[in-house]
């Protein structure tokens, strides 16, 4: 018989694939949408707090080497799930604790979900209690370093009334997404990304349109054309201000 941990991760991780699967519902709301969202990230981390349990010495669940050994095996079929792809002749171009980024050569969605089927099945036959799944396709990216990323994720038609793909910016890390930088800064940044992240232009285009940008921010900046609530950087007290 299974133990307590395996069959209520094993339910968090149903529940989240039935969340996600609502997600592509075409009758829904976009406001019921992005409940169903919140939802399923919270099943994910739930989830991925029962590691944190194994591995904390006052959890009921404490068990320093099963944490051990799911860092240890997570990492090996990491790689070896970046092996098999490359050997399937793909790039992988980022790889994190749990996931990878292939590079494709197709620009057409339903080619590019077709590759990224083969290589889930490829992956998942090797398994008996592990899958991947195909968490999204990207259009474009800017890849900083690990976990500093930003990219225009394609959001297929979810209705027959609508056959065009659309777009969705997804920031991870990035240093504009701070609570603690300027309006400006947030703004400027946000600009540069939309232009970098533009599909079908060249990069040398891209480039000239952000020096254009940019300079014209800063002649504003230098003639006192921008509010002064646009530079303002809120800080939170640690402690109070007596100490």
């Amino acid at each position: 018989d299974e133990g307590v941990l395996p069959v209520e991760i094993r339910k968090l991780v149903e529940s989240r694939r039935e969340v996600k699967r609502q997600l592509f519902d075409p009758a829904i709301s976009n406001d019921q949408r992005s409940q169903l969202d919140i939802k399923q990230k919270a099943l994910k981390i739930t989830a991925n707090s029962m590691y944190g349990c194994l591995g904390y010495g006052r959890s009921r669940f404490y068990a320093k080497h099963l944490a051990s050994m799911i860092t240890q095996k997570g990492r090996e079929i990491l790689l070896h799930t970046k092996e098999l792809v490359e050997k399937m002749g793909f790039e992988v171009i980022y790889g994190d604790t749990d996931s990878i980024m292939i590079l494709t050569p197709c620009t057409k969605y339903e080619e590019v979900r077709e590759i990224g089927r083969k290589i889930q099945a490829e992956v998942n036959q090797l398994y008996r209690r592990l899958e991947i799944d195909i968490d999204g396709v990207f259009r474009s990216m800017l890849l900083l370093k690990k976990k500093k990323y930003a990219a225009l994720t394609v959001i297929p038609p979810r209705s027959s009334n609508r056959s065009e793909l659309q777009y969705e910016r997804e920031i991870k890390g990035l240093d504009i997404i701070r609570r603690d930088w300027s309006s400006l800064a947030k703004m400027a940044g946000e600009t540069v990304l939309d232009h970098i992240l533009k599909p079908d232009q060249s990069s040398e285009l891209i480039v000239d349109q952000i020096h254009q940008y940019l300079k014209q921010l800063a002649e504003r900046v230098r003639g006192g054309q921008l509010d002064l609530e646009l530079f303002v950087i809120n800080k939170a007290l640690a402690k109070r201000p007596e100490e």
